[in-house]
């Protein structure tokens, strides 16, 4: 059943074209918007895209990546307020190897943010590979970046949820069906992510995810409730 938050939601999604636009609106009316008010919306608003109601699709993924930023009321509308499967705080570098950029020494952080800048596709595959979530966040913000590079960074296993989620949380990428996929297909992607991209799939990845011997017993069954709900695959955004 459609709400009134739902159908606005929807007009927004269909008239604003730019996704940081919407992601910025979207985030701007949380703050006005009750938690169970928020929650039926979102009901239908996963009702809606999986039925292929395109609008319904931007307005859902809009939201989530606008929620991103309020990362207790996103676990709370998508998994009951668990905090399993929650964004990790990045590590320190130390925990995690940084990738050898051949310059003969360790680079530092500030260092390494200032090459994921720069158009210089040589250096992706080893910006691509460091663990840290500011460097990742700096890279997807490149104009040099193209959606292969995206859908391998989050293919790739192991990998660190924060990464993940920072991907999830840019307009300019996950609002592309390849990289929904990636990140929906990756174990180490945090369920709270998860959750929010499966309306967005294809019934035959929700398939292949629901058959995943990896895929947490709650996410497995609203692949279950979403397949029930299909007459056919989904639209792609």
């Amino acid at each position: 059943m459609a709400t009134p938050l739902a159908e606005r939601l929807c007009r927004h999604a269909a008239t604003l074209a730019d996704p940081a636009m919407r992601a910025t609106l979207f985030r701007s009316l949380l703050a006005s918007i009750g938690d169970d008010e928020l929650r039926e919306a979102v009901e239908a608003l996963s009702t809606r895209a999986a039925a292929g109601d395109v609008s319904a699709r931007v307005a859902l993924l809009s939201l989530q990546i606008a929620l991103t930023s309020h990362a207790s009321r996103q676990r709370a509308l998508l998994d009951g307020g668990s905090s399993d499967g929650g964004v990790e705080a990045p590590p320190d570098d130390d925990e995690r190897r940084v990738p050898d950029y051949g310059r003969g020494r360790p680079l530092t952080l500030g260092e390494r943010k200032s090459l994921a800048r720069k158009p210089d596709r040589r250096m992706f595959d080893r910006v691509l590979r460091d663990p840290h979530p500011d460097v990742i966040a700096l890279l997807l913000q490149n104009p040099r970046l193209t959606e292969p590079d995206v859908v391998r960074l989050c293919s790739r296993r192991p990998n660190m949820p924060v990464v993940l989620s920072r991907v999830f949380a840019s307009p300019r990428w996950s609002m592309r069906p390849g990289v929904r996929r990636a990140l929906a297909m990756n174990p180490e992607t945090p369920a709270p992510v998860v959750a929010a991209l499966l309306p967005l799939l294809a019934a035959d990845d929700l398939r292949a995810l629901r058959d995943d011997e990896r895929t947490p017993a709650l996410v497995a069954r609203r692949c279950d409730e979403l397949l029930a709900g299909l007459d056919g695959d989904p639209d792609a955004v």
